[in-house]
């Protein structure tokens, strides 16, 4: 989810323009190059943490795909520990930033609205490590309970995270930014999302870790319920505001046509959460084994189980419409010539990739092969998008135009030029 490439340019005096042809203007040149660190750590935004999210639920979608062949789940691990590792990289990286930078650092991320929408991206990003550790370390042979209860301790502590960075991130732009309802950045939507993913990974938790208890797992089913609840009800109405304003404006301008993947998140990521809650609290019988009070028994977790299927079949709906509208957006663009490559189209990834989810565990609730069949697309879809944001970027890193640009804009006196979600 990745930028709008904003430039200011001065209109120097055309005699020193001449001034500077002759000389070289070594001067200017040098003033506003950097080393190579430096230019990373000064520059780096939470928009990189969009890989460790897209690397982390393809690994989760491989490993539960419904056809499996035989390496598959090799294929699966590869992408955990690439995003474990990219996850590492990068979260020394902004720390680094933030113990150099200081505040300077926190002032550029209040001020900027793209990167304070993109913030909780790292929180996300170490939903996608809690997943890991559920479905490959505790159910390994060498792992076991340990690792379940490291899953738990992790859910715990991203729990706190990704509420703190939702009330973080609307706090600061209801102080500090005044966004006309017609200029508000699909991004905004990405701290519902952050929260109704919260839930997802809550479901798969009480799903798959190994030997989970009641005890352990009805607490947080109890708290998925409530991060889904303001995943789908802050969605809704983020989503009021900017299908009226795809409706005042039209498409986002060529480069960020690819964000309308985005409005898919929070429908899609919710309907995964409801049927994981479902099933944690039904078919893996923790409500019947925790039998305390009125919801916690086993003849109420049958009902509930229903109402969860029932509204994930709802959310999987709009969740359609709107990867509709996404792809509608994207082949106007293709047809009128204007379809580029850009950041991001990192956007198109995640949040594609949970509506996969829900239809990968519809098929199982369902026993439907139209839903398997459904899920086998969208990941090689995926899987295709994924690769040639690789090819692309690392082209962008090896040009000096991502990542790493040495060419300081702050120096020069020009609006940050890092490429940015927009």
């Amino acid at each position: 989810m990745v930028v709008s490439d904003l430039e200011k340019e001065a209109k120097p005096d055309p005699r020193d323009d001449h001034h500077d042809e002759e000389q070289g203007a070594p001067g200017q040149r040098s003033s506003s190059r950097r080393s190579l660190f430096r230019a990373l750590v000064q520059d780096f935004g939470p928009i990189w943490f969009t890989w460790c999210m897209n690397a982390g639920i393809l690994g989760t979608l491989l490993h539960q795909l419904p056809y499996q062949f035989h390496g598959l789940h090799v294929l699966s691990t590869i992408f955990f520990i690439l995003s474990l590792i990219l996850y590492v990289f990068f979260s020394g990286v902004y720390i680094l930033k933030f113990a150099i930078y200081r505040r300077k650092a926190y002032d550029e991320l209040l001020g900027n609205v793209v990167d304070l929408c993109l913030f909780p991206c790292w929180s996300i990003a170490f939903m996608t490590l809690v997943s890991f550790v559920t479905l490959v370390a505790s159910r390994a042979p060498w792992g076991g309970h340990p690792f379940t209860i490291l899953a738990v301790a992790m859910w715990w502590i991203v729990t706190a995270w990704s509420f703190s960075m939702l009330v973080f991130v609307f706090t600061i732009l209801i102080q500090r930014h005044t966004i006309l309802d017609r200029q508000l950045p699909t991004l905004i939507i990405i701290p519902a999302v952050g929260v109704a993913t919260l839930a997802a990974v809550g479901g798969l938790v009480t799903c798959l870790a190994h030997d989970i208890s009641a005890g352990l797992a009805v607490p947080i089913i109890v708290m998925s319920i409530c991060a889904v609840g303001v995943g789908i009800i802050l969605g809704m109405m983020l989503y009021t505001y900017l299908f009226h304003q795809l409706l005042a404006k039209g498409w986002p301008a060529p480069p960020q046509t690819a964000t309308l993947f985005i409005l898919v998140g929070p429908v899609g990521q919710s309907a995964a959460a409801l049927q994981l809650i479902g099933q944690a609290a039904d078919t893996q019988g923790h409500f019947a084994a925790y039998s305390k009070g009125f919801l916690f028994t086993k003849s109420a977790a049958y009902s509930f189980h229903v109402a969860c299927l029932l509204m994930a079949l709802l959310m999987t709906g709009l969740g359609a419409v709107w990867l509709a509208f996404a792809f509608c957006a994207m082949l106007d663009r293709a047809y009128h010539r204007q379809l580029v490559w850009a950041p991001t189209w990192n956007a198109v990834i995640f949040p594609t990739a949970t509506l996969a989810t829900s239809t990968l565990l519809l098929g199982s609730e369902l026993d439907s092969p139209f839903f398997r069949v459904v899920t086998v697309v969208i990941i090689v879809f995926l899987l295709l998008v994924f690769f040639l944001n690789i090819c692309f970027t690392l082209w962008g890193i090896f040009k000096g135009q991502l990542l790493i640009v040495r060419d300081d804009p702050r120096q020069k006196g020009e609006v940050d030029e890092r490429p940015k979600a927009s």
